[in-house]
């Protein structure tokens, strides 16, 4: 299998997991009203995709390449199919949250070990933009999810469009069984292993996915609850579906932006500002009540075409970040630990100001977010511009 190969493979099993996220946002409506689950439960059972990375994050990067992060990755799409498959014949939304952490574990292992695959997988020279791509696998994994399973749900009803979990599942881990891939020990990786790995990055790791962990919450929270947002303003489930999935979208030509910021060298200080500031204040009028809901879902693309610029950021900043190969792993496990932190608590969150203060107190609480995000993602650029690079092409 050839690096680019690999480097797809990996951000498959990305995509794959970021789906389940996409996919309960879009069955939501269908489930809470067979089961009786009011708006915040269900938006509680849709973050526990989220827990065990909110609970072992950290450990997780230590331990999974212990176990063989190739085989890792098997193991959790595995997880994923397994979970739906069990969600699928739940009757009660206890038999829903056991299905979920099922699937939270399988989320765990790969969104730690895809990154690191990846960073190693790839060239120095293509280190960058493959973690640009992998930066896009929540808003693409979680379009494609709410699409997909709104599609099949209108068809078949929520339990049988589970299946599309397990179907998918079983062929990516019958891909991952097919390879034998082993990243290579890339020159750049050992030369740089002893002079960065004592380089002081734990506040600049700190800050950095402080404000990333800061951003999912109100990202997270949106995605989760804009298919009910929007059916409440009189969209249909397939509607509400298709808007949700443009929004998630939005985030890859932002990727794409911020890919070419990276390649030019730009300061970033004004980009993660503009980025975090202008998502802020765009969160408002997507929650404003008094919009119509194709205006509402305007506005939620457009807080994804500001938001994902620094969200790419963050992930193609991470090697550098990091400092060395060896602590890339340690590294992806905090940042998965702020991130599935703020993936857990974002939907029941922004759900319960939604469902106790309206709309539009869930607007102000993104825009809080969002501006004590800025200071932490400002901080940590300025500390990696001071910090010394051994090996400029890798990071």
């Amino acid at each position: 299998m050839t690096s680019r190969q690999g480097i797809f493979l990996y951000y498959l099993c990305g995509v794959f997991a970021a789906s389940q996220l996409g996919k309960l946002a879009a069955l939501a409506p269908l489930i809470a009203q067979e089961l009786q689950v009011g708006l915040a439960a269900m938006a509680g059972i849709t973050a526990l995709l989220e827990v065990c990375g909110a609970v072992l994050g950290a450990s997780a990067g230590r331990w999974l390449p212990r176990l063989g992060l190739h085989r890792a990755l098997l193991l959790a799409v595995l997880a994923l199919a397994l979970g739906a498959l069990g969600a699928s014949f739940g009757h009660t939304a206890w038999a829903l949250a056991a299905g979920r952490l099922l699937e939270s574990l399988g989320y765990l292992a790969i969104v730690v070990a895809a990154p690191v695959l990846i960073a190693r997988t790839a060239s120095p020279r293509n280190q960058p933009a493959a973690m640009a791509l992998w930066s896009t696998f929540v808003p693409v994994g979680m379009a494609v999810g709410a699409w997909a399973y709104a599609q099949a749900a209108e068809l078949t009803g929520w339990r049988w469009a589970q299946g599309l979990s397990v179907v998918c599942g079983s062929a990516l881990a019958a891909g991952l069984h097919m390879t034998r891939h082993s990243p290579p020990a890339l020159a750049h990786q050992e030369a740089d292993r002893r002079t960065q790995a004592r380089q002081p990055t734990g506040a600049l790791i700190g800050c950095l996915v402080a404000a990333f962990g800061a951003y999912v919450v109100a990202e997270v929270g949106l995605l989760a609850l804009l298919p009910s947002l929007l059916t409440q303003s009189g969209m249909s489930l397939a509607a509400a579906g298709t808007w949700t999935a443009a929004a998630a979208l939005a985030n890859v030509p932002a990727s794409l932006f911020a890919a070419r910021l990276m390649r030019r060298g730009t300061d970033l200080a004004a980009p993660l500002g503009v980025a975090l500031g202008g998502s802020g204040l765009l969160y408002v009028l997507t929650y404003h009540e008094a919009l119509p809901a194709e205006a509402r879902a305007a506005a939620a693309i457009a807080v994804n075409l500001f938001s994902g610029v620094f969200a790419t950021l963050v992930f193609a900043l991470l090697p550098r970040a990091a400092g060395s190969a060896d602590r890339m792993a340690l590294a992806s496990g905090r940042l998965t630990q702020f991130g599935a932190s703020g993936a857990l608590i974002g939907p029941p969150w922004v759900g319960a100001f939604a469902e106790h203060l309206g709309w539009q107190a869930a607007g102000t609480l993104s825009l809080a977010l969002s501006a004590l995000a800025i200071p932490l993602a400002l901080w940590a650029w300025g500390a990696m511009k001071r910090k010394p690079v051994a090996n400029p092409a890798s990071m």
